[in-house]
């Protein structure tokens, strides 16, 4: 059997990690593409260095563009590299446009195409997240669902239980395999235990909306906390061309930071007070960690961390909306942390991706 493995972004390469490490160890012939979305060295390359995993075989340095330019783009090139390859299946992870470029270009080859972290729902109709990953569960042979909830969401839209199988979420792997690392990293200057909050910003409808990115830079300001901003490269150049950069500047107790690597960013959550951030994987690696966690998107396919009381929607993404949920965290930090460690974790036994991969070679 040959394993063609197509990923990305940061949030993918750290998915696959866990997969990654047990085809080297039961001596899977995986072949590895990086489709090069994000193409920024601090977004990508760091993340094979840091994580100890091969650099991908095919790196085929897409990079930015329209959605319908990226995924295009993406299909011609991933077809080009599969027909290389001769695959017996393809595993796409996730819902960018690298997964659902891949994941068509495979299919259209007649390759059987295996969804990793599929049936996540936010129901926002146009959401490109959303849309990427119904139609990725929709055209794929086999679905490994990370949660219960996942599960259900894709037997309800009518797919084939025989397709769907109920693995756990890989990234709760790699933190728990990660854990003596990430205690044994420092943190970064400045940075003190216990007083200072988290944050990111990277979706498009967060960074591509002067208001809404000001908004969020004026409830920063009015945070009492000292905040931290690994800052994403599309975060940084909206800064720029909205005329936000001074602004965000002026605000002394924020501190805009250059990304971090997977431990580095771990370490920085686990001992932060909460995280603020418009990212999926982070929502679950707060969790993970047992930290208060403000999403600043009106919706989550990640539900069931707010079910669990540790996930808080910023339904209305006005300055005084998000100061409230700050406030209201800040105020009760002590009782969500005491709820989260309570929580029934909805992520698996940490034994994701040795189900994954059996249950490829079972079926390919």
């Amino acid at each position: 059997m040959k394993l063609a493995l197509v990923f990305g972004t940061r949030p993918q390469i750290i998915k696959c990690v866990p997969v990654i490490r047990e085809c080297i160890e039961r001596k899977i012939d995986l072949v590895i593409v990086n489709t090069g979305q994000h193409y920024d060295f601090e977004l990508s390359k760091i993340f094979f260095q840091g994580l100890d995993v091969p650099p991908p075989k095919y790196d085929l340095g897409i990079g930015s563009g329209s959605h319908s330019w990226q995924t295009g783009n993406i299909m011609i090139a991933v077809e080009k590299a599969l027909r290389e390859i001769k695959p017996s299946v393809c595993l796409v992870p996730g819902d960018t446009n690298s997964a659902i470029g891949a994941a068509l270009a495979a299919v259209k080859l007649k390759i059987s195409v295996a969804h990793l972290e599929s049936g996540l729902r936010s129901h926002e109709e146009f959401m490109p997240e959303e849309i990427n990953r119904k139609a990725i569960d929709h055209i794929c042979q086999l679905l490994f669902a990370p949660t219960q909830n996942a599960k259900k969401n894709l037997l309800v839209e009518g797919i084939a239980k025989k397709k769907v199988v109920l693995s756990g979420d890989t990234m709760y792997d790699l933190y728990l395999r990660e854990r003596e690392r990430i205690e044994g990293t420092g943190l970064p200057e400045g940075a003190i235990a216990g007083q200072y909050a988290v944050a990111t910003i990277h979706r498009e409808e967060n960074t591509d909306e002067p208001e809404r990115l000001g908004n969020i830079l004026d409830a920063i300001k009015r945070c009492k906390t000292h905040v931290i901003l690994p800052m994403h490269p599309r975060t940084r150049e909206r800064l720029k061309q909205f005329n936000l950069i001074n602004k965000a500047k002026s605000i002394t107790h924020l501190s805009m930071i250059d990304p971090l690597g997977y431990h580095a960013m771990m370490k920085l959550m686990q001992n932060s007070l909460f995280v603020m951030t418009d990212s999926g994987g982070m929502q679950k690696e707060a969790f993970m960690v047992q930290v208060p966690c403000i999403t600043l998107r009106h919706s989550t396919e990640w539900i069931d961390t707010v079910n669990a009381g540790a996930n808080f929607l910023v339904s209305r993404m006005g300055k005084d909306r998000i100061s409230d949920i700050i406030g209201h965290v800040t105020k009760n930090r002590r009782e969500i942390v005491r709820m989260i460690k309570k929580a029934k974790n909805p992520f698996g036994d940490g034994m994701a991706a040795p189900k994954v991969i059996e249950e490829i070679i079972k079926r390919f």
